[in-house]
């Protein structure tokens, strides 16, 4: 009797639990997929056709997850390449009634970053001039990519023009940026002879960014140019302060600063400090040649061999070569053991192999390039073409 009861219960039991997970599964599988369904960029791009893009814009309302998937997606195009059907996604946000003034104005940033992307640059440019009316990081956005399409074009006076009326919304990055566009336009004046433009640029250029080191640079020119060499000098050094990499575009014309001036000491003590700050061969060579004419070709040598044994170098190591030669010296057995040993450190930090297609530099062989992606490119390194010949 016990054990039919028992199995009578067991029997209502197993009834009661397939009815219930029936219910729920039949309930499950009446749910519709809802009228604002929102599939992710993936599945948008991977379908064929405009269809899904169709669907997406014809949405009643729209949340902050859809705004944030139109965003992803218009981005996701322009970056394939597909800017078109991204200006007419962003076209078709910007139409509706519906949106916020924030989103619309984010959409409209989006649109002038389309139209940059497909080379409508006077639309780009209307659109960034009108977002330099709105405020926050939006105001921001619009400024950095309108100068960008300036620079492109080289409308530095836009520039200055849009920095005068303070219209941009500076940061440190976009002052640098102003900065330079300043100095493009005293480049120019001094090119017309019109100096006194030139410095008045020259310090607003500093104004504007006062760690801009290109504005002394511009007037060390003029000063070298009118043989002011004092001057050239001390706006030379004062460039070299704030950036040492300043060297690069000053070194020639301030060695002849110096030299004008009849200065070796001074010379030989700023290109040694110099040489220091920035590891910039050309300011070695320089030095060491200074020291050639005072001390003669032997110490010259010397002293170059004795900094590239700390800082090893091509184009330091061909100077050495150059100077041997021109000074006819022999090196002694402890110097030759220091040049062995400069050259195998040298070749050991050299890139065995290199991209023929985008110049992918690597220590072994791939047959696919890791950067460019293209197949069969990785070739030897070679330092130096076989047809090269050194100036001696």
């Amino acid at each position: 009797m016990m054990d039919s009861a028992l199995i009578y219960v067991l029997l209502l039991l197993g009834v009661a639990i397939g009815w219930t997970l029936g219910y729920r599964f039949a309930k499950q599988g009446k749910k519709q997929t809802p009228d604002n369904w929102l599939p992710s960029v993936e599945a948008l791009l991977a379908q064929a056709g405009d269809v899904s893009l169709e669907r997406l814009l014809n949405l009643s309302q729209l949340d902050d997850d859809s705004v944030d998937l139109f965003l992803k997606l218009g981005k996701t195009l322009r970056d394939k390449g597909e800017v078109d059907r991204a200006i007419h996604l962003h076209q078709s946000l910007f139409a509706r009634t519906d949106l916020s003034k924030h989103i619309l104005q984010t959409l409209e940033l989006e649109l002038a970053i389309d139209f940059s992307h497909a080379g409508l640059l006077d639309r780009a440019e209307r659109l960034y001039l009108e977002l330099l009316d709105t405020k926050g990081r939006i105001k921001e956005l619009a400024s950095r990519h309108l100068v960008e399409l300036y620079e492109e074009e080289g409308e530095w006076q836009e520039i200055y023009q849009l920095h005068s009326t303070k219209k941009l919304q500076l940061t440190p990055h976009l002052s640098k940026r102003v900065s330079h566009a300043v100095c493009e336009l005293a480049e120019n004046a001094v090119g017309s002879a019109d100096y006194l433009e030139a410095q008045k640029l020259c310090r607003q250029a500093l104004k504007i960014d006062p760690a801009c080191a290109r504005s002394y640079v511009v007037s060390g020119n003029m000063a070298y140019d009118q043989q002011e060499y004092h001057e050239a000098i001390r706006c030379y050094l004062k460039a070299v302060e704030i950036d040492s990499q300043a060297l690069i575009s000053l070194l020639e014309k301030m060695i002849d600063a110096f030299k004008a001036l009849d200065d070796s000491e001074g010379l030989l003590r700023h290109l040694g400090m110099h040489w220091g700050e920035s590891h910039y061969v050309p300011a070695l060579v320089a030095k060491v040649q200074v020291l050639a004419e005072q001390e003669g070709g032997g110490a010259g040598i010397s002293a170059l061999l004795s900094e590239l044994k700390n800082q090893p170098s091509n184009s330091g190591f061909f100077a050495l070569i150059e100077m041997v030669v021109q000074h006819k010296q022999q090196l002694d057995k402890s110097q030759l053991f220091t040049l062995y040993d400069i050259l195998r450190r040298i070749v050991e930090n050299e890139p065995k192999f290199i991209c023929k297609n985008c110049g992918f530099k690597a220590e072994e062989s791939h047959w696919r390039c890791p950067s460019c992606k293209d197949w069969a490119t990785i070739d030897s390194f070679h330092s130096l073409p076989a047809n090269t010949k050194m100036d001696i």
